[in-house]
């Protein structure tokens, strides 16, 4: 199988406007005051999202769908948030392309899948495409373990293993390394400094070096049954 590996787009389309529903103030349980500032909810995590889509091309169409892909994945490279794009091309005798979107938040990855630039490039597709298109939506660590041709995802346990064996190397080497850095510059050192750049880092290499092209390397192993 070929694969096509579209670059990240640094996309500024439209947003969705903000909501315009006002925000409850906190208050005291026990006296029905505002509550003091430090005593709020620390503000959710964004976590990416992935849209995983099946496109069955029909036969004799491929190099119009393949032009009108590139057309597409240019197009929502100028979207908010949009993180990359990757396209796995069927096998010799075969017809189903997989394409897997990355967004920053699931905001703006729906943002995209309900524009209307996207509605009308979804038209243009349509003579070239047989039947409706199979779209999943992936958050976190399940699109690390998601086939690049789609189907079912690995067993639990060795999605577990294998984020233990990715993260276990990271575990040992970074503090030696580190410890250079916090030498250098104690205030880093200090709690809780020295935590988050340890988990800054541990969780930036998963995400964006490690994970993406491990879980390729062991394909084949998770997805033997």
């Amino acid at each position: 199988m070929s694969v096509i590996e579209p670059s990240a787009g640094t996309g500024t389309g439209p947003t969705p406007a903000p909501s315009s529903m006002p925000t409850p103030t906190p208050t005291s349980p026990s006296t029905g005051d505002p509550a003091p500032a430090d005593r709020h909810d620390a503000p959710p995590v964004a976590e990416q999202v992935s849209f995983i889509i099946e496109h069955k091309v029909r036969p004799g169409h491929q190099a119009e769908y393949e032009k009108w892909l590139h057309t597409i994945i240019t197009e929502a490279g100028k979207y908010h948030g949009h993180l990359g794009a990757h396209v796995a091309k069927p096998p010799p005798g075969g017809d189903t392309y997989v394409i897997s979107v990355r967004f920053a938040e699931r905001e703006d990855a729906l943002h995209w899948m309900n524009s209307d630039t996207r509605k009308h490039l979804m038209a243009q597709a349509r003579p070239h495409i047989a039947g409706p298109e199979h779209l999943k939506i992936l958050s976190g660590i399940d699109y690390w373990f998601t086939p690049a041709t789609g189907g079912v995802s690995p067993p639990r346990w060795k999605q577990w293993l294998t984020t233990v064996s990715a993260i276990w190397p990271i575990a040992i080497l970074l503090p030696h390394i580190l410890k250079h850095l916090f030498q250098a510059v104690p205030a880093l050192g200090r709690v809780p400094f020295a935590q988050l750049i340890s988990t800054m880092i541990t969780v930036g290499l998963l995400v964006y070096v490690i994970m993406p092209r491990y879980s390729r390397l062991i394909a084949r192993w998770l997805s033997k049954k």
